[in-house]
């Protein structure tokens, strides 16, 4: 398989599905987690860690302004095993709380 069609399998599933970790989308394109990670930032031009972090947030906040799921349930949706990490993550992304964010941005 050649590499940038493994980097194009792992921009599409994580797309499809940013709650994959490292482990997983290696697993799936049949690399070691360094050597994916390396391909990546070549091709990419940003490491694989900050991709699905944004990727997960992203999907969080089309989650919080779309659906009437808790918090909690959209961190645990995403990949997030502490709901506290999550809030970290997303205000430092958005600059403010993902409760504050859904009040912000609803229909």
């Amino acid at each position: 398989m050649p590499d940038d069609y493994r980097i194009r399998k792992v921009l599409q599933t994580v797309q499809g599905d940013p709650s994959k970790t490292v482990l997983e989308l290696a697993r799936l394109v049949n690399l070691s987690n360094s050597r994916l990670g390396h391909l990546f930032r070549v091709q990419v031009g940003t490491d694989l860690d900050s991709f699905l972090r944004d990727a997960r947030l992203e999907k969080a906040a089309k989650l919080l302004q779309q659906t009437e799921l808790s918090i909690k349930e959209i961190a645990a949706a995403i990949g997030y095993h502490h709901s506290s990490s999550f809030d970290r993550g997303f205000e430092r992304k958005f600059d403010v709380a993902p409760a504050d964010y859904r009040r912000r941005h609803r229909p």
